[in-house]
């Protein structure tokens, strides 16, 4: 599924309006959705980010929790073949000893660190006998040609051990050559440097795909992680598509040129994720490459409505489907929404932009509150940067180590553009998903949602094909919209419409949509036709989900996972099962999406409740302490 973030708005009834001088005003008091519990906590509301319309108005809905567990949300990617991808093995990921080559192990910074640990190694490897030959080499201060030859023949995998010691360690101290089946150690000269170039690549592509399953990360971050403990740069990982944080995601990625020996050791490290089913491939992975995404989601305390009453709803899904709107994870969880630094970044307004990431907000971690309290009362660089935690504010830490490193809080071009670049994106995408979302809302307000109407925009609906390629550049060709006519009217369906995200040349609905576009985004000083080189594409306005099915289950124990994950089966759990006098009432879904599609919105359409973050987490807390007679 897409992420991203954008924008902030002022003086629309359907938008919350922020600044950077003035805390973020409550949210909007009409709401489509069924209100949100009384919270001090503030979170955009789906009014606040464009969401107003259903497909089939009428249906009163139902309360329920939606991710009271993280394990109550599993998503399995669909790769371009139309498999639905699963973490079936770790290999040998479960063997505690990591892999002994040159790349894996840990080298102390202080040379003097390496040089012992060097010969803890080769003690381990050689013995020690042989470990303290080669020292007494090299702490002779004899002929520098003096060598120290092994007399005896060691297998590749010792061989290959042995090299991993002495590339790392002892770079610009020794050479290790295998004659004859024996290893030759050589003295080097002093000042000597390292020797470039890695070991062979032996493998069929130059790429290790393998699948990895996260539960309560992010998926840049676990890639991130990855870089780190193996020493690569992150651009070394690709991935065909970013998942939710919130849940427990499977999906594939790419490495270039690691072999999986180390991405197995790597696992073992990783904090809530898992590695494995790990193959070699002539091409990386991008986003993009991957048809959909297949969900399994438990409802939990359901209350207003039970399997009778919601049979004709849930059976009639299929068919209606749901609006394709872009779900709340687009836009941030803050009182300061990423599309209000979206509006400024568009402006080129940076001042503002870093103003605003920086500024204090309800619902913080306590340790970022902090830090930000620091930054508003004295705008003290240091003093805010270690308040400021890493890896949980990384925009606000590039902004104030730029500002640190060049002493200057007057470039705010210059420290904005230090945000890794999925973060700068993001909120660009929020902006461009509000527009989007408040542009379908008022095409169903003008039209409704029966079929396409002259001046629609209209691209056939291929479900789940990954669509056709293009020989040269090896991207997918993308398809240009038809408008709809009253001669052509007839030959397309409502899940045909498509509107454009606002961006370069893209074009527009020929009706009163288009006019729509113009309007919302002169609120904001903007124009949908002059935002420079911002990429864009068409969204469908519909979507239907394919092979959707449910299942009632009954429990008493709240926080008892009653789904599966991929790791929870390897490891051969039971699965879990319907208690007949059970006190609560779930109910589970499993359905298929195309890419750039939200279970959320699926599940709105449904339950007709507040998706927000904030909204279901107050919902969470509430129903946990009434179970728990609280």
């Amino acid at each position: 599924m897409p992420s991203s973030d954008t924008e902030q708005l002022h003086g629309d009834s359907k938008r919350a309006k922020i600044s950077a001088e003035a805390p973020a005003a409550t949210p909007a008091e009409e709401t489509v959705a069924k209100p949100a519990p009384q919270s001090t906590t503030f979170y955009q509301t789906e009014t606040d980010v464009g969401i107003t319309e259903f497909i089939t108005p009428g249906w009163k809905g139902f309360d329920a929790v939606i991710k009271h567990r993280f394990c109550d949300f599993l998503v399995n990617e669909i790769d371009l073949s139309g498999r639905v991808v699963h973490l079936t093995s770790f290999t040998d990921a479960d063997d505690p000893a990591p892999p002994k080559d040159e790349d894996d192990l840990e080298v102390p910074e202080d040379p003097k660190e390496a040089f012992e640990e060097a010969f803890k190694h080769l003690a381990e490897i050689l013995g020690a006998e042989d470990a303290q030959h080669i020292r007494t080499l090299l702490e002779s201060g004899e002929d520098t040609e003096a060598a120290f030859v092994l007399e005896r023949e060691l297998d590749k995998h010792t061989r290959t051990r042995i090299y991993g010691v002495t590339n790392n360690f002892l770079p610009t101290r020794v050479s290790v050559n295998t004659q004859d089946g024996q290893m030759v150690f050589k003295r080097l000269p002093p000042n000597s440097k390292p020797k470039s170039g890695r070991r062979r690549w032996e493998h069929v592509g130059e790429f290790c795909h393998f699948v990895m399953q996260k539960e309560n990360r992010d998926s840049m971050d676990i890639l991130n992680q990855l870089a780190k403990l193996l020493r690569v740069k992150p651009g070394c990982f690709g991935m065909a598509g970013t998942k939710d944080k919130r849940g427990v995601t499977v999906q594939k990625c790419s490495s270039f040129k690691i072999e999986h020996s180390r991405l197995i050791w790597a696992s073992l490290k990783l904090q809530g994720a898992r590695l494995g089913n790990f193959s070699y491939a002539p091409r990386d992975l991008s986003l993009g490459d991957l048809a959909g995404n297949q969900f399994q989601i438990v409802l939990r305390y359901v209350e207003g409505a039970d399997p009778v009453s919601l049979q004709p709803v849930l059976d009639g899904i299929t068919n209606t489907g749901f609006i394709n709107y872009f779900g709340m994870q687009r836009f941030g969880n803050s009182s300061v929404p990423s599309q209000a630094v979206g509006i400024e970044v568009l402006k080129a307004n940076w001042q503002k932009a870093v103003d605003l990431i920086l500024m204090p907000r309800e619902g913080d971690h306590f340790k970022v509150a902090k830090a930000r309290a620091i930054w508003a009362e004295t705008k003290d660089v240091q003093g805010t940067l270690s308040a400021m935690p890493p890896r949980i504010a990384m925009a606000e830490r590039s902004i104030l180590l730029h500002f640190l490193k060049t002493k200057n809080q007057r470039n705010c071009a210059g420290a904005f553009g230090t945000i890794p670049r999925n973060l700068r994106l993001m909120y660009l995408h929020a902006y461009q998903s509000f527009v989007w979302n408040s542009a379908v809302s008022k095409r169903i307000e003008l039209f409704g949602m029966q079929g396409p109407v002259p001046g629609d925009l209209v691209i056939k609906a291929e479900g789940f094909k990954a669509g056709k390629t293009d020989e040269q550049t090896g991207e997918r060709v993308r398809h240009k919209p038809v408008v709809v006519t009253a001669e052509n009217a007839s030959e397309y369906s409502i899940y045909d419409v498509v509107l454009p995200l606002p961006g370069a040349a893209i074009e527009y609905p020929e009706n009163q949509v288009k006019s729509f576009y113009v309007d919302l985004m002169m609120k904001d000083d903007l124009s949908p036709f002059a935002l420079g080189k911002h990429p864009s594409k068409e969204y469908r306005t519909g979507r239907r989900p394919r092979d959707f099915s449910y299942e009632w289950m009954r429990y008493d124990d709240g926080d008892l996972p009653l789904l599966l994950t991929d790791v929870d089966k390897i490891m051969e759990k039971e699965e879990p099962k319907s208690l007949e006098n059970g006190q609560h009432l779930a109910l589970k879904l499993k359905f298929d999406l195309p890419s750039s599609a939200y279970a959320t919105m699926l599940l709105r359409e449904l339950m007709r409740q507040e998706t927000a973050s904030g909204y279901q987490s107050k919902m969470s807390e509430q129903k946990a302490d009434q179970a728990a007679g609280l």
